[in-house]
């Protein structure tokens, strides 16, 4: 596998799991995955436990995909017919679906075998997972859900294994864990991002862009605030009752 491949591996395709649920379940908090952690003290100690120096499960959700060779364009896509996110849509992250592990891929970039567990797990053992006749490589995931826009509801899983993808997974954990440890979320814990783009220059490829997952807010896991009821105007005050008119003097005749 050369060398730009493995800068574009989020380019691939979404492994044909996912259904296209653009305008579906309108709901918005985002879901927490059943049988994931319970309680926000098991969640602060999980990511406390992420080793984030390190590198770098199918969910049924449609794939949110990065593009780098669309980097100039719009490099965001999501589910097969990729479709392209409203620009500056806000997406609600669950950290209760960071998850971590390895996935291989053949020579037409399809992929052989993948395997994800939650981040409050060991990441698994790659020497322990089975040959395929290609390399595994690290990959990160988290599930997110549209919060506004014409997207607004939909689920998606954003899995990279990019070192861009992977650095903003990671500052998503970060983000959530010092958070956490820091104590005054009032249960806001679901962050809220932008999806942008950033680059740098490569000295062999030329540009190279980048995943950016700029936070713009926090949420809890039950999802965001209602809206204030509209405050109703105070009635406007009674008019006075209209001045009798003088009336005209009659001329004596």
């Amino acid at each position: 596998m050369n060398q730009y491949r493995d800068q574009d591996c989020d380019s691939r395709d979404d492994h044909g799991r996912a259904n296209d649920n653009r305008h579906e379940d309108k709901a918005i908090a985002p879901a927490p995955a059943r049988g994931g952690l319970v309680s926000l003290s098991a969640l602060t100690a999980a990511l406390n436990n992420v080793d984030l120096t390190s590198g770098g499960g199918s969910s049924g959700k449609p794939m949110l995909q990065f593009k780098s060779r669309e980097g100039a364009g719009a490099p965001w896509t999501v589910g097969q017919k990729r479709n392209i996110p409203e620009d500056g849509s806000s997406w609600a992250v669950n950290p209760m679906t960071f998850m971590w592990g390895f996935i291989c891929f053949g020579n037409d970039n399809k992929p052989l075998g993948e395997r994800l567990v939650p981040v409050s797990q060991p990441m698994p053992d790659v020497t322990e997972l089975p040959d395929h006749g290609f390399s595994w490589q690290p990959q990160w995931a988290a599930d997110m859900k549209c919060l506004d826009g014409i997207d607004a509801g939909s689920e998606v899983v954003f899995k990279s294994n990019t070192d861009g993808g992977i650095k903003a997974i990671k500052g998503l954990i970060e983000a959530v864990r010092d958070r956490l440890n820091g104590g005054q979320h009032g249960n806001k814990i679901s962050p809220i991002v932008r999806l942008e783009k950033d680059s740098y220059q490569h000295s062999q490829y030329g540009r190279i862009w980048t995943p950016c997952l700029t936070i713009v807010g926090w949420m809890s896991l039950d999802g965001p605030e209602p809206a204030p009821a509209p405050v109703s105007p105070p009635p406007a005050p009674a008019s006075p009752p209209p001045a009798e008119q003088p009336r005209r003097r009659r001329v004596a005749g």
